[in-house]
């Protein structure tokens, strides 16, 4: 097999790991003048520049992608913590932080019910991955479920247009997409209840000088961050039992190893393979010196495998001791919500294991999404 030519292309091929071992030992962190980046594959070199507070996650001289500009999915992207930098987003990610602490029955239960009802339902194991997702966070948001057909429709449009090189139409979709949800997400957040949604105005609240649009924009970010990272989850676990056999029986016997399973895919095939961070001003990072302007490919699927954060690094383990790994990214823009994807992939899982007869689990996908950093199988 054709070994991936650059670390964005080894996103969607076959088995990019022997690539990425490659990578890590040859080619820890320098520059990629093909690419015009900086690459960071080692585990020193990544923490580094995640936790750098010269490294932004959007480019200083364009905060929101041009192509969204001047419409609704502009504004709420201006606004997302994953997409921000600064003191209103410190605060704005503590108060995300404080409403993501819910109660981890809580969590499954609902992970549960929607998974019991989407597999149950739908003929697709494509159309699963990025159905539960949706409806388990729209589910914990508050929405009502008769509502969540909709919303997830409406989630496939804006992160359709926030994709790089998304076309006018596209993007004018996620313009009016987004206009929706936001007023959806407004109405819910007025309306009594205990749902996420309210949980993440009145935990801003409590912070104090957070903008209320910040708070809707937000929550409607839960889905956006949700959608496709957890549909990648879900499916590189489906993956991981397919080549398995032996590990899927005693999946199927024994439900308590699904976590640890689910926490090994997070480590070996994660669904976001890479994140990128912005050089605002000169630094120095794991002793090489970057300039303002530089950009920096951070290879998290790499990172996971480096030997300094997990001994045998290859060996596929849902019993590991220590797992460590960066999937959920580290610093100041680690996503708190790890727990929220996990349980609904266990969830996922879950189900598929009473309702998805033996002989139709599949042994490997069928390919790959397009995508410059998120691995998601495509198994039909």
């Amino acid at each position: 097999m054709q070994s991936p030519p650059d670390p964005i292309a080894a996103v969607t091929h076959p088995d990019p790991y022997p690539y990425y071992a490659e990578l890590l030992r040859h080619r820890p962190f320098g520059r990629d003048e093909t690419l015009g980046l900086w690459v960071a594959s080692a585990a020193e070199a990544a923490t580094a520049v995640l936790a750098s507070p010269a490294c932004c996650v959007r480019p200083p001289a364009e905060p929101v992608p041009t192509a969204l500009l001047g419409g609704a999915l502009g504004d709420l992207f201006g606004r997302l913590v994953r997409m921000t930098d600064g003191d209103a987003q410190a605060r704005a990610k503590r108060a995300v932080t404080a409403a993501l602490a819910l109660p981890a029955e809580a969590v499954m239960a609902e992970a549960e019910r929607r998974a019991a009802a989407l597999a149950a339902d739908r003929d697709g194991l494509d159309d699963l991955l990025f159905a539960l997702p949706m409806h388990g966070v729209a589910a914990l948001l508050g929405f009502a479920a008769d509502r969540l057909p909709g919303i997830a429709g409406r989630m496939r449009d804006i992160v359709a247009a926030m994709a790089p090189g998304a076309s006018a139409e596209a993007v004018a979709r996620g313009h009016e997409a987004a206009a929706a949800m936001v007023a959806l997400t407004e109405e819910l957040i007025a309306s009594p209840g205990s749902g996420l949604a309210r949980r993440l105005h009145e935990a801003a609240e409590r912070e104090g000088g957070i903008d209320p649009a910040a708070v809707t924009a937000n929550a409607v970010g839960f889905l956006v961050q949700t959608r496709d990272a957890t549909a990648g989850l879900l499916g590189n676990a489906i993956a991981a039992l397919g080549a398995r056999p032996e590990l899927r029986r005693r999946a199927k016997a024994d439900r308590k190893l699904l976590p640890g399973l689910v926490q090994e895919v997070l480590r070996c095939d994660p669904p976001a393979q890479n994140t990128r961070r912005f050089v605002a001003a000169d630094t120095e990072i794991a002793g090489r010196p970057l300039r303002a302007g530089d950009a920096i490919l951070v290879v998290l699927a790499a990172t996971n495998r480096d030997p300094a954060l997990n001994p045998d690094p290859d060996r596929f383990d849902p019993d590991r001791p220590d797992r460590r790994q960066l999937s959920f990214g580290h610093g100041r823009h680690a996503c708190p919500g790890d727990a929220i994807a996990a349980a609904i992939a266990v969830a996922g899982i879950d189900a598929l294991l009473d309702r998805l007869p033996e002989a139709d689990w599949p042994e490997r996908p069928t390919g790959y999404r397009p995508s410059p950093n998120v691995r998601i199988p495509v198994f039909a």
